[in-house]
């Protein structure tokens, strides 16, 4: 996954259905948790989702799928 990609969340959250549509604007790696795993978290620019019900929301690479 890369800045740009349009993505399908796979995991329902507040104000956010499941199967909802997104861009992915930003990407970065977290810090090592305390078994040393890194996770990559995609900022997302959700479609139809108003600004001010919260802007870009965050979400885990495994909460995310590509489509093509």
């Amino acid at each position: 996954m890369k800045i740009g990609d349009l993505v399908k969340i796979t995991r329902a959250s507040l104000g956010i259905p499941e199967g909802s549509m997104g861009l992915i604007v930003n990407t970065r790696k977290s810090d090592p948790n305390a078994y040393g795993e890194s996770y990559f978290i995609h900022e997302i620019d959700m479609c139809g989702i108003p600004k001010r019900q919260g802007g870009n929301r965050r979400y885990l690479e495994r909460d995310l799928v590509v489509v093509e």
